[in-house]
């Protein structure tokens, strides 16, 4: 029975020191029963974290030299970053990262094929891998098989000028011209590209026949840009081809004098060419023969030139100096009809019947080809994507030696039952089975 009454209070005197009550299951433990296991563990967490922030530091330190070839790539200097990567792949066979690295250095390098080879095996990650990529697609003209790689480095990076750039590249040698023009634009809108874009938005208008709003958007880049520095080209091409545009539409005076800034930044024999044509159109004979000589001066072989002064000599009853003028080109006009045709008036002048015959010959058969060419051209810049745009396309790459371009043009067209002997036997061309067919083959009933 419990005693009644208050706990007497011991005497310090006479206190004895009494043992810890036992720890009730509902009591949490003290703090000095915890401090042993709880130093245990947080020395444990800190010995793993040491060991992870060295394997980590010593990998980072491992890796140092592909970060200095990423660098170097971002830099431009492809051969130090060549070397950097073949370096850790020798410590590391088999890295993807550094075989990533080496393929954008062989691409910046214009080894196409090795850089080919190397994203075959190990694929591409990145924007910049993806663009390297087509890049050496597209320095072996195999602008089909650069598109889909751009097109995904752009849904990645949706305004990278160089993809938009590279894209609209790849398209406009493709004929895909709306496609090029949708991404000119978009290239045209990036803030601070206004005079580049302008510069490659009118280039692709020029291509799709839009000669008037191509000139618009030169003229707007030269606004912008009233030196033509800073541009996709250099300034001499820039003024160029804006004046070239101008003296297609006959517009001459207007063109002279961008023509005239561009000989100032740099001479060349398509300029002097091109203003001496421009200057004889308004009436400055003198003035476009001196062009056309200063041509030849640069150029010797040039042909457009020598047809202009031959011309002037056969207007003028001078075939002795007309015969000077073409005789280098008796072999080209077997196949050009400019050279033919002069070929044809100089027999004329010189009253030999049976050369004017054979040049007449030639020189209308040569006519008649001009003319088909223009039809299928003006085809494939009005219906791209038809079927015989494809098909002549086609043609048009194996005849420029563009077999791998050729064949996935005709492999992406497909076989029917009937189709035409052309298209079969420019399948079997395209594979190395037999020579191309004739493009007067060309069913122009079909279009």
């Amino acid at each position: 029975m419990l005693c009644q009454g208050p706990i007497p209070v011991l005497d310090d005197s006479s206190a004895v020191p009494a043992s810890p009550p036992p720890t009730s299951p509902s009591r949490p433990a003290s703090k000095a029963v915890l401090r042993t296991p709880a130093r245990r563990l947080v020395a444990l967490v800190g010995a793993i974290a040491a060991a992870l922030g060295g394997v980590l530091g010593w990998q980072w330190w491992q890796d140092g030299p592909l970060r200095d070839a990423e660098a170097e790539l971002a830099r431009g200097n492809a051969p130090r970053a060549l070397a950097l990567a073949e370096y850790y792949l020798d410590l590391h066979p088999g890295s993807g990262r550094a075989e990533a690295d080496r393929a954008r250095a062989l691409s910046a390098l214009g080894r196409a094929d090795e850089a080919i080879a190397a994203y075959q095996r190990v694929g591409a990650a990145t924007p910049e891998e993806l663009r390297a990529w087509a890049r050496a697609h597209m320095l072996k003209a195999e602008w089909s098989r650069a598109i889909p790689l751009l097109d995904q480095a752009g849904r990645m990076s949706p305004n990278d000028a160089d993809t938009l750039y590279e894209l609209t590249t790849c398209r406009t040698r493709l004929g895909l011209l709306r496609e090029a023009l949708e991404s000119a634009e978009r290239f045209a809108a990036i803030p601070g590209l206004g005079a580049r874009g302008n510069v490659l938005l009118g280039a692709v208008l020029a291509d799709s026949g839009k000669a008037d709003e191509a000139i618009l958007a030169y003229r707007r880049a030269e606004a912008l840009s009233p030196d033509g520095l800073d541009l996709i080209v250099p300034p001499e091409e820039f003024f160029e081809q804006y004046a070239s545009l101008l003296l297609n539409q006959g517009r001459d005076a207007e063109a002279i004098p961008l023509f005239e800034r561009s000989l100032a930044a740099r001479p060349t024999a398509a300029t002097h060419h091109l203003l001496g044509k421009a200057l004889a159109r308004t009436g400055d004979v003198d003035g476009a023969r001196r062009n056309w000589t200063a041509a030849i001066e640069i150029d010797p072989a040039g042909v457009t030139p020598r047809e202009e002064l031959a011309n002037l000599a056969l207007v003028s009853g001078d075939a002795a100096a007309a015969r000077e003028w073409i005789a280098p080109l008796e072999a080209l006009a077997e196949r050009r009809f400019e050279s033919a045709y002069l070929f044809q008036r100089l027999a004329a002048l010189e009253k030999d019947d049976e050369a004017f015959a054979g040049w007449k010959a030639k020189a209308d058969a040569l006519r008649e080809r001009e003319r088909l060419v223009a039809s299928l051209e003006q085809m494939m810049a009005s219906s791209p994507d038809s079927y015989w745009a494809q098909v002549v396309r086609a043609h048009k790459f194996a005849t420029l030696g563009n077999q791998a371009q050729a064949a996935d043009m005709i492999n992406g067209i497909k076989r029917t039952d009937d189709e035409d002997p052309f298209v079969t036997e420019l399948r079997e061309a395209v594979l190395g089975r037999g020579p191309l067919p004739a493009l007067e083959r060309v069913p122009l009933k079909q279009f």
